[in-house]
């Protein structure tokens, strides 16, 4: 439950200060007048009472403000599925809107290492993006929470494991909901974003865009049989930021419509105040077969 604003703490309110203070003079005032010990005065009594009601009031408005202003919990439902994949049980995690469009779009987010689904929807704040826009969004764990995009075959990218994963998922998910085949989308976090670029190249004509965020593209692939949109998204303070400005080149070379975003400030962690651009590059591509 929400703990209460540090405002409505009477002693730091300046009602209540200026209150007291006049009660403590009429105290002080009455006390220098008379020898003999005398009780507050009504007067007294009755600011006491002005600054219980005041106080009152402002705490009743302020936590009032508190939970109004408190955005409302993604009207999505949240299941985890286990599938085995290679004689490998795996699982994935689904956010899925109350309300989804007659065929719904797919948006495949890949944690970092050492995250896991819930974490990253937890920083990532997508499962509001999904309610927002109507998308079913699946958040696939990685074995030993990593994706394998490190030392990679380029050539064998149909044998890797996770790949594999993913187009098992696909398969499930397209057989459980009625989806957009022409806007499956992939995101991911630093090692998941890598993932997500390796994902694209090995399955280019299924995938719709890319938005990586804070993960270079792994540097053995050979390129794409088809060009994909992408988005890259990387803080100035990253590590990442050079290899990641240096993959636009490439991909704007290679044909891909490829875009940067560096995010004045940011190490390396997702951005969520470009949740919204995310999207909006996501939406505007689809495939045309």
């Amino acid at each position: 439950m929400p703990q209460t604003p540090s405002f409505f703490n009477p002693r730091g309110h300046s009602l209540y200060n200026r209150l007291l203070g006049r009660c403590s003079s009429l105290r002080s005032g009455a006390a220098s007048t008379m020898r003999s010990v005398v009780r507050p005065s009504s007067s007294c009594h009755r600011l006491n009472r002005r600054l219980i009601t005041a106080l009152a009031l402002v705490a009743v408005l302020g936590t009032a403000a508190y939970f109004m202003l408190s955005p409302a919990p993604p009207a999505v439902n949240v299941t985890t599925h286990a599938i085995v994949v290679d004689n490998i049980e795996r699982s994935y995690r689904i956010a899925l809107p109350h309300e989804l469009p007659e065929t719904a779009p797919v948006i495949f987010a890949f944690h970092g290492i050492g995250d896991s689904p819930d974490s990253m929807a937890t920083y990532s704040q997508l499962d509001r993006l999904a309610s927002d826009h109507g998308c079913l969004l699946v958040y696939p764990a990685g074995l030993n929470a990593m994706w394998t995009a490190i030392d990679v075959d380029p050539d064998t990218l149909d044998d890797n494991r996770d790949v594999r994963f993913f187009d098992t998922i696909l398969e499930n998910v397209a057989a459980q909901h009625a989806i957009d085949r022409k806007r499956i989308y992939l995101t991911g976090m630093s090692n998941g974003a890598s993932f997500a670029q390796l994902l694209a190249n090995a399955r280019s004509a299924d995938v719709a865009a890319v938005v990586a965020c804070s993960g270079p593209r792994p540097r053995a692939l050979n390129d794409a049989k088809h060009t994909f949109p992408i988005l890259l998204i990387v803080g100035s303070d990253d590590f990442a930021s050079g290899s990641m400005q240096s993959n636009l080149d490439y991909y704007r070379t290679a044909g891909h419509d490829a875009e940067l975003i560096i995010v004045r400030g940011l190490g390396h962690e997702w951005s969520t105040q470009h949740n919204a651009e995310a999207w909006a590059f996501m939406a505007d591509h689809q495939l045309s077969q």
